[in-house]
């Protein structure tokens, strides 16, 4: 098990900022201003797998979170505060997954995209809009979430078998 593995980590962020940001020029299906598809969430998830180090995948991301809205204009609004929130959360959650011992990569990923998207609309609800409205969004964020889970689990496993002999 790594303890910490700054050159990792590094990359880790480097990669899940960029893709972040890649993220931010994709339109999102449902009109949701500040919504992105999740799938920088991949390097989180890697670090749970990986490394199973909660310090490690928090670092991951939060920096992601950071350097990424900064990266994309989004530094400080309401969408960083929704998302930033959202992703600690999943982090926790998946952390909590993964030591349970009984999900896969894929039931990790989606506990932690589905408690990303619940965390995002309770904080926009409490915080931003102060409207329960905004929960009519979350059972289409939890369906493209579920999508964006499955395919940062595919992401994890194909570069799981790469590194591993």
């Amino acid at each position: 098990m790594v303890k910490n593995n700054i050159p990792k980590q590094a990359i880790l962020i480097a990669l899940a900022s960029a893709v972040y940001y890649v993220e931010s020029l994709v339109p999102f299906p449902i009109p949701l201003p500040g919504a992105r598809w999740g799938f920088s969430n991949f390097a989180v998830l890697y670090s749970i797998v990986e490394d199973k180090n909660l310090k490690n995948a928090l670092y991951i991301a939060i920096f992601k979170s950071i350097l990424g809205s900064l990266l994309s204009g989004k530094f400080l609004s309401p969408t960083f505060f929704m998302g930033f929130s959202g992703s600690v959360i999943a982090t926790l959650i998946m952390y909590l997954a993964l030591k349970t011992k009984k999900f896969g990569i894929i039931g990790i990923s989606e506990s932690g995209a589905i408690f990303n998207n619940i965390t995002q609309v309770t904080f926009g609800w409490l915080f931003i809009i102060k409207s329960a409205g905004i929960y009519w969004y979350l059972p289409q964020m939890i369906l493209i979430g579920t999508f964006s889970a499955i395919a940062n689990a595919i992401v994890v496993k194909s570069a799981l078998r790469s590194v591993k002999p």
